[in-house]
């Protein structure tokens, strides 16, 4: 009884918070027949409020649209985060390039979300194909009321398509110590997954559209003493609405370790891998923990491979060398802004989007360290000089070789001119003694 009575509840405040979603996603504004200019759009509470251009299926989106929304939290008692996705592209043609794609183009259908400080835009981003491979979420900090989001849509002078949907966009604030539904809120922290797969340049790259980085184990902590509560805390998650948990922890995905590989035959097990530090300016840091390096893969001197974790029974996290060729979903983390604006803030969405170049080891501030390093250089160096000479040596060889067939060769035709010039020899004996 007490879990019929429970299911009961859960599910009446399932259909109460839903009820509370239809509520807010009726206040849509849409862009349909005529345009619509400088409308202020309140987004309230921690539910996502929709901005869209058309979403039904006939006629489509009109000809000559110019429509502009501002995005803004209901308040600004405290320094507020958005989350914005487009889930819904669907333009009536696709041929418009990337260089073309801006709200100035007349001739083109264009979507643009711009945040804006004080009047100045400081983050642009336009799409004008169903086909644009962008990212289509951003996470953008609302600090106080300067900060203005900015949508617009504008639409062509022609209508190739009847039935194009147009663009859709949720946006919602995103609710202290809570963060978004698909989102893990962990110490201070937004976890998510990334919906794409993606090569570990790329992951690093869209990593910045969270203001955050991708994954890798707080400094201060090891391997088991984050990850056992991380997991019980996105399993809770499953007893709160909307009753599932945030995160799929199964398979495998991106974290933000990478290894250079200085052999051509690397170890069964890297002790070892390199991350860049958001806290030191992205500089490269070094991490101790088990990198297992998949037999099967082939790389050469020289070469990188990327950390990818996997998720296994019982809560196990083991993690793997694979190539950065491979794509995998990534794992993003991102801070919660926090209550009140301070100076040292914004530090703390400094995102390290580009992986470093190729480098022996990392930097190290310990002089012992240091001349080890050094050291595993040298021989790293006098490494490759032997294999420089090895080769040089078999060249030798293939010469000497070939050297050796040439005089074989010419011995050959030597022993040729002798018994050529032996037979020349018995027919003239032959012939002289006929004579005599």
């Amino acid at each position: 009884k007490l879990t019929m009575l429970f299911q009961s509840i859960r599910f009446a405040v399932s259909i109460s918070i839903l009820m509370t979603v239809a509520t807010v996603g009726a206040e849509d504004q849409h862009c349909i027949e005529k345009p619509v200019n400088n409308i202020s759009v309140e987004i309230g509470g921690d539910n996502p409020q929709r901005v869209m251009t058309y979403i039904r299926d006939e006629p489509g989106y009109q000809v000559n649209l110019q429509c502009k929304w501002t995005l803004q939290p209901a308040n600004y008692d405290k320094p507020r985060q958005m989350y914005i996705r487009v889930p819904v592209i669907d333009f009536d043609t696709n041929d418009v390039s990337e260089a073309q794609c801006n709200v100035s183009n007349t001739k083109a259908d264009v979507f643009s979300l711009k945040l804006k400080l004080n009047d100045t835009t400081y983050r642009n981003e336009s799409w004008c194909s169903n086909k644009s491979v962008k990212v289509k979420s951003q996470i953008v900090n609302l600090w106080d009321s300067s900060y203005k989001l900015a949508l617009e849509f504008r639409s062509d002078d022609k209508q190739v398509r009847s039935n194009a949907k147009g663009v859709q966009v949720d946006v919602q604030v995103l609710g202290r110590d809570y963060c978004h539904r698909t989102m893990l809120f962990f110490e201070g922290s937004c976890y998510l997954i990334t919906p794409e797969r993606l090569t570990p340049a790329e992951a690093f790259s869209i990593a910045k559209n969270y203001l955050g980085n991708v994954f890798t184990v707080p400094k201060n902590r090891n391997n088991s003493e984050f990850f056992r509560p991380f997991i019980q805390r996105n399993s809770d998650r499953a007893g709160e609405f909307p009753f599932e948990s945030p995160l799929r922890l199964t398979g495998s995905m991106w974290t933000g370790y990478f290894i250079d590989i200085l052999s051509s035959s690397p170890p069964a097990v890297f002790k070892s891998a390199q991350y860049c530090d958001p806290q030191a300016g992205c500089g490269v840091a070094l991490r101790n923990f088990s990198v297992f390096f998949k037999s099967s893969s082939k790389f050469e001197y020289f070469n990188r491979c990327a950390v990818a974790m996997h998720w296994g029974s019982g809560g196990s996290v083991n993690f793997t060398c694979e190539s950065m060729e491979s794509k995998l979903p990534a794992m993003i983390e991102l801070k919660q802004i926090p209550a009140t604006k301070g100076d040292l803030h914004p530090q703390l969405f400094t995102t390290c989007d580009t992986l470093p170049s190729f480098r022996l080891f990392p930097t190290t501030t310990r002089p012992q360290e240091q001349q080890l390093n050094l050291q595993r250089q040298q021989l790293s160096l006098q490494r490759q000089q032997l294999s420089l000479m090895q080769q040089q040596l078999s060249l030798q060889q293939q010469q000497l070789s070939l050297q050796q067939q040439q005089l074989s060769l010419q011995q050959q035709q030597v022993s040729l001119l002798l018994q050529q010039f032996n037979l020349q020899e018995q027919q003239l004996n032959i012939q002289y003694q006929k004579y005599r």
